[in-house]
């Protein structure tokens, strides 16, 4: 993906604005791990796996609990009931009758208040060139524009890329359904600055739990190459980079590397979806074809017997040390 070029300044005027609009109050926390808070949950928060929440049963305060921790199945335990009550995906009064229902067997006309303690269910973080870098849990659905607000925009340092690492196996809500998808490897969205305040929606697209968000140097646009390959890495483009340029970075490829295969994903301008490109590197080898200058951000990968190296997922873990030193902050 090529990115449109564009006046940096008036995207940060667009930023500037909605800051100044916005007056969105930033609750950060000492803490460096759980997100604990007075702060009390929006009617609609829906409660989620690692969340702790407190239990009052009126009048049988021998059955009330705090610090319950939801599991990572969505459920809580209760005294004197034989099931685990599912509580993933409601919010505080759903889940409260759910529980005052089971105990009906037990109690007559129990009364039961529910209220979260700690967020800790749908975590983000953003880093890089921003002003605030941290942590936050969000009690709502956010976009990505707005998020950067709580961390005061980019500094002037910032290029013009926004990058999104995602994990798809990260559990969500569906209703009041818990889902917690069978899915490998983490995506890589790159977004054109400029288009996340001005363009619609593919542009400036919904903040997902367990998603990081990243704001690159100006100077420090990448590549990602995988696979069947020697080292997977990141590749500066501060210079044009070709395809074989790329694996030759990486050390060549291994044995019984499908080189008629060999995969460039390239996020498609303005969409959170990305475009696949399929190339023969024996061509390109041979003369027969011309060989491809890499755009910011692809993903090439290699194919062969096995999955290979995967860049992302070491992206991410090198980034992990660096956002827990953050304090979490609430998205209320």
């Amino acid at each position: 993906m090529y990115l449109n070029s564009f006046n940096m300044n008036g995207a940060k005027l667009v930023l500037a604005a909605i800051l100044t609009c916005a007056s969105v109050p930033l609750l950060l926390s000492a803490q460096t791990a759980a997100a604990k808070t007075a702060v009390v949950a929006s009617q609609n928060y829906r409660i989620g796996p690692g969340d702790v929440i407190d239990v009052l049963v009126t009048k049988n305060e021998s059955l009330s609990r705090t610090g319950v921790r939801v599991s990572a199945q969505g459920t809580i335990q209760l005294p004197m009931l034989d099931n685990d009550i599912p509580a993933a995906c409601l919010t505080e009064s759903q889940l409260a009758e759910r529980v005052e229902e089971a105990y009906k067997k037990y109690l007559v006309s129990p009364s039961v208040n529910v209220s979260v303690r700690e967020f800790n269910s749908n975590p983000v973080a953003v880093i890089g060139s921003v002003n605030s870098p941290g942590r936050f849990q969000m009690q709502r659905p956010i976009r990505l524009a707005e998020l950067l607000t709580f961390v005061n925009g980019p500094t002037t340092n910032a290029g013009h890329t926004i990058d999104i690492i995602r994990d798809p196996s990260h559990p969500f809500c569906d209703g009041a359904t818990l889902v917690v998808p069978n899915a490998a490897g983490e995506e890589l969205l790159s977004f054109d600055l400029d288009s996340v305040f001005k363009g619609g929606e593919q542009a400036n697209p919904l903040i997902k739990a367990g998603d990081v968000v990243r704001v690159p140097e100006a100077d420090k646009v990448n590549a990602y190459i995988q696979g069947n390959i020697r080292s997977a890495l990141a590749i500066s483009l501060a210079e044009p980079v070709t395809l074989t340029q790329a694996i030759a970075m990486a050390g060549g490829t291994t044995s019984g590397a499908q080189l008629d295969k060999v995969s460039i994903r390239r996020q498609i301008a303005g969409s959170i979806n990305r475009s696949e490109i399929v190339v023969n590197l024996k061509e390109i080898n041979k003369g027969t074809r011309d060989d491809l200058l890499l755009q910011p951000n692809d993903i090439i990968t290699v194919p062969g017997p096995s999955g290979g190296k995967k860049i992302l997922g070491d992206i991410f873990r090198s980034i992990i040390p660096s956002i827990t030193r953050f304090p979490v902050g609430i998205i209320p």
